[in-house]
Parts: C-alpha cells; sequence; structure tokens
C-alpha cells in the first residue's frame, strides 16, 4: 500500500510539472498572437508612413506596411477602452487616441510621451475622433451623449459644435473635399450608414443611400471625393463625395475597419484581426500578416 502512495504521489506531481509546462506555453503564445485579435480602430500615420491598430485594451504601430507591430505604451489605457484613432495630416509626430473612459489623449513625438486633452469635455466617454486635414492644431471629438466638440488649439479647449448628431457614430474623418462653406467636411460611420456636414455644422445628411450599418469609412487624400466605407454588408466606394456607392471585392463578409495609405494602398482588418492590402482601389486583396 505505502508503494502504491507513493506511486500515485509521484504520479500527480509528474502530471502537475506538465501542465505548468503547458499552461507556461499557452501564456506565451497568448502574448505572442494578442496584436492579432479583432481591432476596433485602423489609421495611417501620413508624417511617419507608418500605421496604427488597437484592439481596445492596446495601440500598435508597423512601420513595414503591416508585416510586423510593435506596442505603444498608453499610461492610460488601463482606466478605459480606445475605441479611435486619428493622426494629423498637418503635424507631423500629432497622434490622437480616444476611447470610453479614457477621454482624449495626445502625443506629439510618435507615441514616446502622452498629454491628456479632457479640460472643458463633459466626460471622458469620447467614442470618436477626427483631425483635421489641414488645420494642425484643430480636432474634433465625439462625446458620448454630449455631442460633437472643436478645439482649435490642439485640444487645450472645447466647444460643442453640435448637440443632437453623435448618436450611433462609430468613426469620425476630416476632408478637404471641395464645396464646403467653411474648410471642409466630417463623414461619419453611423449605425445608419455614412453620414456628412460641413465642418460648419450647417446640416447632417446621409452621404447616399447605403441604407446600412457602416463600421468605418476613409478617404484618398489626393481625390477628396473618394471614399470608402466597411459595412455589415461589405465594403463599399464612393467617387463622388458620397452621393452613390459601388460594392467592392472582398475575401469575406467581416470586414471592421478600413484606412488609406499613399501610392492607391488600402488595408481592411477583418474581424479575426487578419489584415488585408489592395494597391489596385480594391479590386484584388492581400493577406499581410499571413
Amino acid at each position: 500500500m505505502r508503494r502504491l502512495n507513493g506511486f500515485v504521489r509521484d504520479l500527480g506531481a509528474a502530471a502537475l510539472v506538465i501542465v505548468l509546462i503547458l499552461g507556461a506555453g499557452a501564456i506565451r503564445t497568448a502574448g505572442a498572437n494578442q496584436q492579432d485579435a479583432a481591432a476596433v480602430a485602423l489609421a495611417y500615420d501620413r508624417g511617419t508612413d507608418a500605421l496604427l491598430k488597437s484592439d481596445g485594451r492596446t495601440l500598435y504601430q508597423s512601420a513595414d506596411g503591416g508585416r510586423s507591430w510593435k506596442a505603444i505604451r498608453i499610461p492610460a489605457s488601463e482606466n478605459g477602452q480606445i475605441a479611435s484613432i486619428a493622426p494629423s495630416p498637418a503635424a507631423k509626430g500629432v497622434t490622437y487616441v480616444v476611447g470610453k473612459g479614457l477621454g482624449v489623449l495626445r502625443t506629439e513625438d510618435g507615441g514616446k510621451s502622452w498629454i491628456e486633452r479632457n479640460d472643458g469635455l463633459p466626460s471622458r466617454d469620447v467614442v470618436a475622433v477626427a483631425a483635421h486635414t489641414t488645420e494642425p492644431e484643430t480636432v474634433y471629438v465625439v462625446v458620448s451623449d454630449h455631442g460633437v466638440y472643436r478645439s482649435q488649439d490642439a485640444g487645450r479647449n472645447w466647444r460643442l459644435m453640435d448637440r443632437g448628431s453623435q448618436g450611433g457614430i462609430r468613426q469620425l474623418i476630416h476632408s478637404d473635399m471641395t464645396g464646403s462653406m467653411q474648410t471642409g467636411w466630417l463623414f461619419a460611420a453611423t449605425a445608419k450608414g455614412v453620414r456628412r456636414t460641413m465642418d460648419c455644422f450647417c446640416l447632417w445628411q446621409d452621404a447616399g443611400k447605403l441604407g446600412t450599418e457602416a463600421r468605418s469609412v476613409a478617404y484618398d487624400p489626393s481625390h477628396p471625393d473618394h471614399f470608402y466605407a466597411v459595412t455589415d454588408k461589405g465594403l463599399f466606394r464612393s467617387k463622388d463625395g458620397g452621393e452613390n456607392w459601388s460594392q467592392m471585392v472582398w475575401p469575406n463578409a467581416n470586414a471592421i475597419t478600413v484606412t488609406f495609405a499613399p501610392s492607391n494602398i488600402l488595408y481592411v482588418i477583418d474581424g479575426n484581426g487578419a489584415l488585408f492590402r489592395s494597391t489596385d482601389d480594391g479590386n484584388t486583396w492581400t493577406r499581410v500578416d499571413a
């Protein structure tokens, strides 16, 4: 009986060692693949020629077109979830990151240090951000249950611009498309499709008749009236400022977010966190991180 008890103890100890080894391997694998989690935001930074993405917990940067990624530390991210990323097209090194419970964060050095820009906002529940295309210190944010705010001094002061349009906005971008009574246009991906307004906030209107939920919207800076939208029915393209949309080729139905980079490159992340690239305006796609 003593021999049997000793055998059982030895067997239990061996099993424990195996479990610990396998568990450690699983933890290492999870850490290695953390950046492959489904993304909630994707953006291209013209100033640094880099891609930025987030899975809601961590901000990542890629300097090689999405083939590899490094995490960028955001000290306040433990207090909230990242919802939106907006590199400034007009100010090199400047990026805004926002989220519910996070508020507004701004970096001026490519992510090495961050400054909170929440003074004057009614809460830290910020769900979307857009940097002005040509004005380096102008930025727009959507505060949940409060409205759209604008700052013209890099977030030091905020002014409520529109109280009623924030419902259902998932993403906000600024375009210097012609025809505005002020300096450009704001386009929003919303639960009811893509909406737009001149940046004087004169009137929000539907951009065309997508008739379905829009998850993300992007545009081509070299052709400011060319827009791309991710919807629950796939990818769509507009070449007339959102008046008309045509469905694009896409390898699966689960696109989440889209961004545009120079040389006519489109990037899309799907619901599994896989990154795809098109160099021919969305006619063919290649998985980047395969």
